[in-house]
């Protein structure tokens, strides 16, 4: 494979870098503690679906 085929998969692999990245942030601001079980995980996927949801069109 030569570079300039891999170029755009670097920049694409970086976007999801960088989505990764906020996901896990704003994971981190919520304390399971302060939230019921069910509670977390409804508000971690709606997190999850808002960062990722031009990845999956």
């Amino acid at each position: 494979m030569e570079i300039q085929q891999l170029e755009p998969k670097l920049e694409s692999m970086q976007e999801e870098y960088e989505k990764a990245q906020k996901f896990k942030e704003y994971v981190q601001g919520i304390f399971i503690e302060n939230n019921s079980q069910e509670e977390f995980k409804r508000r971690v996927d709606a997190i999850f679906n808002e960062t990722f949801k031009d990845a999956r069109l």
